[in-house]
């Protein structure tokens, strides 16, 4: 069971950033500007953002091995398409498609939480599997793109989607919730979508659009109202698709925080570093790195997550959390000072991997810890939900300190990735500090839940 999971894990984040590196490539092969290549992206961040919490929710209620199988359909739909079409509009289909494996990540912890006698150590292995799949994923998309194209890259997402719907059909338990009479929260769901999908929108595209973009400032008043109204009908119905207590529980919340901050460092980090590596030395700095290269540089972030597992389960998830944060920040000094050297570089995405992977193997833990059974799948989405926040956000600060300031007119001054790196590793700092402000998160959680699991 525990193998198959894992596999459904994996097709998630090397959906998400295996197209990183390739998109320059692609705007050339499919004849569209920079900005509109962008969509790729933000089109399947915010699918992921709006599918997960509503796939975690109706998991809690109808089943979770039920849903997981509907959200692994996406990705195989969605690759099948990415792969067959030569339409833009229809790739940026099936990019929204593929949004649905964000769903996969609190659908597998429910099932692990229910079927596995050990879920502390099913729950390490399948957060840890996140941060694996995405140095994976770049140098999966570098090295099929300089092979054999960009349809390769969906021929291989198609081919592991389908292995792992086809796994955990056969071998994953079937689970009984209690709630499964319930019925669904359909106005929460439309007000989550929408201001969610105005929010991630706005971050995506303010740097293309303009910060003071009449239609920047809009979809932030959207946010603004949609989530007034999302908070309100939450208040009122008798069974919300987001429980807004459970969200405001001191370990919850800043579990939500941490993961926010986690996911702007580590998102941060990969493009930061991809970029860096890729810059050509004419520049007074930079490795004039190819695609392909820069994804080999990035791989020991890979080798540093599977390092987390193990140890995360010896230290405890408040400790985890704080030294995941810690670790990370090291990590981006080390670039700060060593940027010149390819050996700092690699060591510090190993440090990066080991420290992020830290940080999300204990989430998981810490938010079980402190809800029922019954809320695992969308207390888990809506921390998902919150690193998606803080990876959109890092792509849009990041490219505003890029184009900030450039040498020979188009590659950034040193300086600005020496920003980028410093606020980076704020970032993960941030991220560090936050579980101080946990209290114990055994004893008290344990007697308002027994049932809960560590």
């Amino acid at each position: 069971m525990l193998v198959a999971l894992l596999t459904a894990m994996i097709v998630l984040p090397i959906s998400q950033t295996s197209l990183l590196p390739l998109l320059p490539s692609l705007a050339r092969d499919f004849a569209v500007s920079t900005a509109d290549i962008n969509w790729l992206m933000i089109a399947n961040l915010v699918a992921s953002a709006v599918l997960t919490p509503l796939l975690g929710r109706l998991g809690d209620l109808y089943g979770h091995k039920r849903l997981l199988l509907l959200a692994l359909l996406g990705p195989v739909a969605g690759s099948l398409l990415a792969a067959l079409t030569h339409s833009f509009a229809l790739l940026v289909l099936a990019r929204v498609l593929q949004g649905a494996t964000a769903g996969v990540f609190p659908l597998a912890v429910g099932i692990i939480r229910t079927h596995l006698p050990q879920p502390a150590r099913g729950m390490a292995l399948v957060s840890t599997s996140m941060g694996v799949g995405s140095g994976l994923g770049v140098l999966a998309g570098s090295a099929l793109m300089t092979g054999w194209g960009y349809q390769a890259i969906f021929w291989l997402l198609f081919a592991l989607s389908l292995v792992a719907f086809l796994a955990v059909a056969r071998v994953v338990q079937a689970d009984r919730v209690a709630g499964h009479a319930r019925s669904v929260d359909l106005r929460g769901a439309l007000t989550l979508v929408g201001w969610l999908c105005a929010l991630l929108t706005a971050i995506s595209k303010g740097n293309t659009w303009g910060w003071s973009d009449p239609r920047i400032l809009g979809l932030m008043l959207l946010t603004v109202l949609g989530l007034g109204a999302w908070i309100t009908v939450e208040r009122r119905v008798r069974h919300p698709l987001v429980d807004l207590t459970m969200l405001t529980r001191r370990t919850v919340a800043l579990t939500g925080i941490a993961a926010t901050l986690t996911g702007f460092g580590m998102y941060g980090s990969l493009i930061m570093v991809s970029e860096f590596v890729q810059t050509p030395r004419e520049a007074g700095f930079g490795f004039s790195a190819t695609v392909l290269g820069a994804g080999l540089m990035l791989l020991p972030s890979s080798l540093g997550n599977l390092a987390a597992a193990p140890l995360g389960l010896k230290i405890g998830p408040r400790r985890c959390l704080i030294m995941g944060g810690v670790v990370s920040a090291v990590a981006m000094l080390l670039v700060i000072t060593g940027h010149d050297y390819s050996i700092a570089i690699c060591l510090a995405g190993a440090m990066i991997g080991l420290g992020t992977g830290l940080a999300f193997t204990a989430m998981p833990t810490c938010i079980n810890m402190a809800v029922p059974a019954d809320q695992t799948g969308i207390a888990n989405s809506m921390n998902v939900v919150f690193r998606t926040i803080g990876s959109a956000t890092a792509s849009a600060v990041m490219g505003a300190i890029l184009s900030s300031s450039h040498t020979l007119h188009v590659i950034p001054a040193l300086s600005a990735y020496q920003a980028a790196f410093v606020l980076t590793a704020l970032g993960f700092l941030a991220a560090g500090l936050i579980p101080l402000a946990m209290r114990a998160l055994n004893e008290p959680t344990r007697r308002r839940h027994p049932g809960l699991s560590q």
